[in-house]
């Protein structure tokens, strides 16, 4: 059992001890995000005005970046 234990903590390095109320917020907003992502990428093909399709663009970068960084801090 030894392993295991060293081995959890060790693909755990980076991440930090969340409380289990921090976990179920960071699972929250990356929910959000992910609609927020699926919204942006269905309203990109119907929008015809360039700059908002920029915004929209935009959009659908940020949400990956957060939803990536999400994931990193997540156990």
């Amino acid at each position: 059992m030894a392993k295991k234990d060293s081995k959890k903590k060790s693909d755990n390095v980076d991440k930090p001890d969340l409380a289990v109320h921090e976990t179920i917020e960071l699972h929250e907003v990356m929910t959000v995000k992910q609609a927020s992502l699926m919204k942006a990428g269905l309203m990109e093909s119907l929008v015809e005005d360039s700059k908002l399709r920029e915004i929209v663009r935009k959009e659908k970068k940020l949400s990956k970046k957060a939803i990536n960084e999400i994931q990193e801090l997540l156990p």
